[in-house]
């Protein structure tokens, strides 16, 4: 399908808001035929209801959508075709919406390929404008501010009441403003004194709803003669802005090509009032303001709700910053564990469409338990369980299209291998076939045969690990042609102590670890665990016991540089946040570079069960230096709730925690605010000592108190300490990082559990200084 410019998307959104008949179809043969549209918010699709008494139609919310795909290439339209219930000519009208992180779909076949095109087309280009769009873009964005409009309107009168608006507050925005506070606003909005709201006058009453008091408070220490400026009026000149981004953020800014490359930026001190008026011309949406060269509170909220001045540096979220060609055993690898499973280790079904939510997240190794199916076809499943087995093949037909879209560096499929030897010729086939060159099938030639290769060598390729089977016997030949055979680049053995592995085992070895034979392992020979990870590749999986696919701590593992900690993706607990967090660095590549106390353990003689808390002298230190980290929590905006039907109104509370070797394992928390998760204000200070920021992660909870019940965990985000983003200067004395002293506001963008984008936030003023 060709690009589309802003003229042609636009006529193809309205022609979306007009609808079309599509005819859905389910994996038992059931179709329907509906009117679907785009609602003119274009934040859903949705379709008319025939029969009213039946509630309202379902809404499809756009930024749940993982992937729309074109033609026949899923399981239900497999089975409508394998059953003679759809015919193939169909391929060319047929799509899928895939949504809920691949948990759910909808089969669509339009009228002919041009209306499955379109809504293709407007399709994907909604996820992506979406998927950039963060809560400076929204709350500025009046399409976004009508939609609780539209949805408070319950009587379509066009208006709102003040009841109607009330309960808009409490239901969709957590806002329990007292009545006095109500009054108010609701009078200055209403322009014509009638006690209603028209959508202009809602747009007016919201803006004024989330005016923000913290970020005025700041503003008044920079600008001049502040006494005349009220909430409402105050700005900043470019002067004061740059005296604020120099003396309170020491704010570096990313540069990057104007290629979509992700691996060229650079970065520039922001020094001079040029650089200053750029900002201002990007966040400063009053034409009369930023004419002026001034930054209004708007212009001075959206400046700080940006990317660039988040918590996360930019460039290690979107940026591949580290060095890809050292062997691949220098890299943490994110890895997951029984990945065609999207529910607990007893039940459900294995799908092909698990593996693409583990890509989509990141993963570069997944998990294939294989077994031999009927007439000659492998199957995957989980072994004496009641899982419900799929094709092995359309595992790896569904997932060839995602293999490389999150990251250009290698996949590895980790097979387990229960087949014949008919059967294994027979997954050799259909890897060969739909993988083509992309599936390494020999040794490749590398510099150094006693290392393995690095990721930069292997970008776009994909890896078998496994069980080496024995070499191919030559087969009498009917058609003169060999069965292929699996060649596993990474081979499966056992774990065995450092003095015996040191001599037996090679780069290409990759040992499996239980969870409960790695503690015992770390206890009886910490150097000798780290050691074995020099040169060879080693996996911890969760204990057989964990039948709810809970998830161990992976820190631990990490801690003694185990490269493939293998996690249970189905499962959103808060253990899974950790990688989320970790592998969120890198570009969110998949491949997080150990630190050289890992990878030069003779030197460093690092044992995270004994660590040293003062590191030597800094011209013969491998370590880095300890830093004291001091956290301000100052507010959040727009906090979510526990689920979408609850009505309770949150009670929140911020729980942060430091992840890593034992001795910077920390957690402080703020008090909670009653009955607020529209703007609450905490303003309270937390100290934590860091002494290997290489090694350490942060976490920051959201939590919503309940006197009667667990408390439950609304939102959260987690990154390395040292990807905080706080206007520092690195300096590198050779192997040895330390920070200088630096300080800034910042905003933290909240994930939801299952680790999608949320527009909520919390803001925090952060210090960094060597203890």
């Amino acid at each position: 399908m060709s690009m589309m410019n802003p003229e042609q998307m636009n006529d193809i959104l309205n022609e979306l808001k007009l609808g079309t008949v599509l005819v859905r179809r389910k994996h038992d043969g059931e179709k329907s035929s509906r009117h679907f549209y785009l609602h003119k918010s274009e934040q859903f699709i949705t379709h008319h209801q025939l029969d009213k008494t039946f509630g309202s139609p379902t809404r499809y919310y756009i930024n749940k959508i993982d992937e729309v795909r074109v033609g026949l290439n899923t399981r239900t339209f497999d089975r409508l075709v394998r059953h003679k219930l759809l015919e193939q000519d169909n391929d060319r009208c047929a799509f899928s919406i895939f949504f809920n992180n691949y948990r759910n779909e909808l089969h669509f076949l339009a009228n002919d390929e041009n209306i499955r095109n379109i809504w293709v087309e407007g399709l994907r280009y909604l996820m992506e404008t979406h998927a950039q769009k963060r809560q400076r873009h929204l709350i500025n964005e009046a399409n976004w501010i009508l939609n609780y409009f539209y949805l408070a309107d319950k009587d379509g009168s066009k208006s709102l009441s003040k009841s109607e608006c009330r309960r808009l507050l409490t239901d969709s925005l957590n806002a329990k403003v007292s009545a006095k506070d109500f009054d108010k606003l609701f009078q200055e909005a209403d322009r014509s004194g009638e006690g209603l709201l028209t959508a202009d006058e809602f747009l007016e009453f919201f803006h004024t709803l989330t005016r923000r008091r913290d970020l005025y408070n700041i503003m008044r220490k920079y600008a001049k003669n502040d006494e005349n400026h009220t909430i409402d009026s105050i700005y900043l000149t470019t002067e004061e802005l740059l005296e604020f981004l120099q003396k309170e953020q020491n704010q570096v800014m990313l540069k990057t090509p104007k290629t979509d490359s992700k691996f060229e930026f650079s970065l520039e001190i922001v020094n001079t009032c040029e650089q200053v008026q750029e900002l201002i011309k990007e966040f400063e949406l009053n034409d009369e303001i930023r004419e002026k060269g001034h930054l209004s509170l708007k212009g001075f909220r959206n400046l700080l709700l940006s990317d660039d001045f988040a918590l996360m540096k930019p460039w290690c979220s979107r940026f591949v910053y580290q060095d890809m060609t050292r062997p691949l055993s220098d890299y943490y690898i994110k890895t997951s564990h029984n990945t065609y499973l999207f529910n607990n280790q007893i039940v459900g079904d294995s799908n092909p469409e698990a593996y693409n939510r583990a890509l989509k997240a990141g993963c570069r190794a997944v998990e294939i338990d294989c077994y031999d199916g009927d007439n000659g076809r492998p199957i995957v499943k989980h072994g004496f369980t009641l899982v419900k087995p799929c094709l092995f093949e359309s595992i790896i037909r569904f997932i060839e299209p995602n293999l490389f879209k999150a990251s250009p560096y290698p996949v590895i499929l980790d097979l387990e291998n229960h087949c014949s030897i008919e059967q294994q010729h027979e997954m050799a086939r259909i890897l060969q076939r739909i993988l083509g060159d992309r599936l390494i099938s020999e040794p490749l030639l590398t510099k150094d045969s006693s290392v393995l290769p690095s990721p930069e060598d292997l970008k776009y390729k994909v890896l078998i690990r496994g069980v080496k089977l024995p070499a191919p016997v030559d087969e009498p030949q009917i058609t003169e042609e060999k069965s292929p055979y699996l060649f596993f680049y990474l081979q499966n053995v056992p774990y065995l102590d450092y003095e015996k592995a040191k001599n037996s085992h090679e780069c290409y070895h990759s040992a499996n670890l239980a969870e409960k034979h790695f503690d015992r392992a770390c206890k009886a020979d910490p150097l000798g665990v780290i050691k074995q990870t020099l040169k060879s590749s080693l996996r911890m999986y969760p204990d057989g016991l964990r039948q709810d696919s809970s998830n161990p701590d992976p820190i631990a593992p990490w801690n003694f540089g185990i490269q493939m900690v293998a996690l249970n993706y189905q499962n959103d607990d808060s253990v899974m946040s950790l990688s989320y967090g970790k592998f969120m660095d890198n570009g969110g590549c998949g491949y997080v570079l150990k630190p050289k106390y890992l990878t030069d353990i003779d030197k460093s003689l690092f044992n995270p069960l004994n660590f040293i808390v003062k590191p030597p002298a800094l011209s013969e230190c491998i370590f880095e230096r300890p830093q004291r980290l001091i956290i301000k929590v100052i507010s959040g905006q727009f906090l979510p709730r526990a689920n979408e039907t609850t009505t309770d109104i949150p009670d929140p509370y911020v729980l942060i925690s430091t992840h890593g070797i034992p001795c910077d394992k920390q957690t402080k928390k703020t008090k909670k605010i009653d009955d607020n998760g529209f703007d609450p204000e905490w303003n309270e200070t937390f100290q934590f000592d860091i002494h290997f920021p290489q090694m350490c992660l942060i976490r920051f909870d959201v939590y919503d108190h309940d006197r009667f019940s667990r408390d439950d965990r609304l939102a959260y985000f987690c990154l390395p300490v040292t990807a905080m983003q706080t206007g520092s200067t690195l300096l590198d004395a050779d192997v040895c990082i330390y920070l200088i002293l630096f300080v800034g506001y910042r905003h933290i963008h909240l994930r939801a559990k299952n680790n999608n984008l949320t527009y909520s936030t919390i803001f925090i003023h952060v210090q960094f200084k060597p203890i």
